[in-house]
């Protein structure tokens, strides 16, 4: 009995172990877990109610906010592309380009009646019919 039992609990063990290989670790499968690192907090103490607190840093600078300042003196033919792509895509964020909608020709041609069931006459493909 006791034989059986050890055999029971063993490959009951060993279906359990290999449903994950141990190198995977032990946390759930996912998005590991990464700190915020595109904003920094300038003063933490200054407001609790988060009104303008946090200033937007590019991820190359790891919320360096003296590195961004010193590449932003520096002139452009000597600013890494990162710099200058993320500041295209800042004034983009801010002010973003729209472009107005043009007319539909369907529906701004339909006619504005009180009274849509007394349509006499339709043409079709030059043919009109009464």
């Amino acid at each position: 009995m006791k034989i059986l039992i050890s055999a029971l609990f063993l490959v009951t063990s060993s279906m359990v172990a290999g449903q994950r290989p141990s190198f995977a670790g032990f946390r759930p499968i996912g998005f590991p877990d990464t700190p915020n690192r595109t904003t920094t907090t300038q003063d933490p103490f200054g407001n609790r109610f988060g009104e303008g607190t946090t200033e937007r840093l590019p991820i190359e600078a790891n919320g360096d906010r003296d590195l961004i300042d010193r590449l932003s003196k520096l002139p452009v033919d000597k600013q890494p592309f990162w710099f200058i792509n993320w500041q295209a895509y800042e004034q983009h964020r801010k002010e973003p380009q729209t472009y107005p909608q043009r007319p539909n020709p369907f529906v701004d041609n339909v006619p504005l009646t009180a009274n849509f069931g007394t349509v006499k006459s339709w043409t079709f493909g030059g043919c009109t019919r009464s």
